[in-house]
């Protein structure tokens, strides 16, 4: 009995699973394999792109620091809430435990304030006539997008989701403009929450939101790509809500008594570096003393030797 009830549990863990794609990565980063990522170590894959120290140290293999030297410049994530995958054609994607990667990202911009850089966060649902990145103020142009199905004036839900579209693509046309700093972490969430609830899973508008969608994505990578000379890492995460699946940092254990688990010594943070400069030294001066050893007891004791010159003795002459 409990085997079929498990089995349909899993295929509905399976089937509700956020994802991650990413659009475009720089040459120093390689992104392989298609094994599951806890959606919590989700900044610190972002944050190891760029080159940053990782809070979480994680058995993931799905990331490769091809040149540690030449890390991402930048980093560009879209968040698409209310959707549990969104495929792209061309884009690596990996399945994600958990439902907190959208929240878990926040950490990236204060991974960026800790290394000096300039990071903005934005939430297209919350925003208004316009918002303010440290790049200048981005303002919705309704022109641009010219829907067929999707109706702006009779449905509310439609005109919030082209004025996010809007937003992406003002965005993408101010990071090829700019001739200021760039920041170095762009995070933008655009919601499908309405739009899914105003429509049927399959009907023609919301096929065409998705277009748009993949569309303003399109124009996003390249202006990044432009921005940061090509050294920029761009993802996409969705956010669905109400998964069955957990993360394994939010599961809460009785905490045991100190007396019935074997811990460990704790070290401080430090503890490797220092360790592996004093073997490694050591090392070094242990090879070091070894040749000086060899090469001084096998020199000739000649009179062209140092040896001769500071051991013999001058005779003394009778004028």
């Amino acid at each position: 009995m409990l085997r079929p009830i498990f089995f349909v549990i899993t295929l509905f863990t399976a089937a509700n699973c956020d994802q991650l794609s990413v659009l475009f990565a720089p040459k120093s980063v390689e992104f392989r394999g298609n094994s599951r990522l806890d959606s919590e170590s989700l900044p610190d894959v972002f944050g190891a792109a760029l080159g940053y120290s990782v809070s979480h140290p994680t058995e993931w293999d799905g990331l490769v620091i091809k040149d540690p030297f030449n890390t991402a410049n930048g980093a560009v994530v879209i968040v698409a809430e209310g959707l549990d995958s969104f495929p792209v054609d061309g884009a690596k994607t990996f399945k994600l435990d958990g439902n907190t990667g959208s929240s878990a990202l926040s950490e990236l911009t204060q991974k960026s304030a800790e290394h000096q850089g300039v990071s903005f966060e934005v939430d297209l649902k919350e925003s208004s006539d316009s918002f303010t990145t440290p790049l200048g103020t981005v303002q919705p142009d309704d022109e641009e997008v010219s829907p067929q199905h999707l109706k702006p004036k009779s449905n509310k839900a439609d005109a919030d989701f082209l004025r996010q579209i809007a937003y992406v693509n003002g965005l993408s046309d101010l990071l090829v403009t700019s001739t200021d700093r760039i920041p170095t972490v762009h995070i933008v969430r655009v919601s499908f929450e309405a739009l899914l609830a105003a429509h049927e899973p399959n009907s023609p508008a919301l096929e065409e939101a998705k277009k748009l969608f993949v569309s303003a994505l399109g124009e996003l990578e390249t202006a990044a790509e432009k921005a940061f000379d090509g050294s920029v890492i761009v993802g996409l995460v969705t956010a669905s809500e109400g998964q069955l699946v957990r993360s394994k940092r939010q599961a809460k254990q009785e905490p045991a008594e100190e007396d019935d688990i074997n811990l460990a010594k704790r070290y401080n943070s430090n503890y490797p570096v220092i360790f592996n400069i004093i073997l490694w030294f050591s090392v070094v001066l242990a090879f070091s003393l070894i040749a000086i050893s060899i090469v001084i007891g096998t020199m000739d004791p000649g009179r062209d030797s140092i040896i001769y010159r500071m051991t013999s003795t001058r005779m003394k002459k009778d004028n």
